[in-house]
């Protein structure tokens, strides 16, 4: 894989430049251990995003389930 190929898959992974550099320098330089440390935090932050947005859902749902709940009732 190319550096270049590494830049877009990180980028498309929504990483900011800072990532993405520090995850190149890492590869440059060999340390894989840095370069799985890099990529599992990016993995977390992604994954709170999705469990946020699900609680927002959530929330919107019940909202909607009570409103129905309350047309029915009429």
């Amino acid at each position: 894989m190319t550096e270049e190929d590494i830049r877009r898959n990180l980028t498309d992974a929504g990483c900011d430049g800072a990532l993405i550099r520090q995850y190149l320098e890492a590869a440059r330089s060999g340390d894989r251990g840095k370069c799985t440390r890099l990529l599992e935090h990016r993995r977390g932050a992604l994954l709170d995003e999705i469990h946020g947005a699900q609680k927002r859902l959530d929330c919107l749902d019940y909202l909607r389930y009570q409103l129905q709940k309350k047309r029915e009732e009429i």
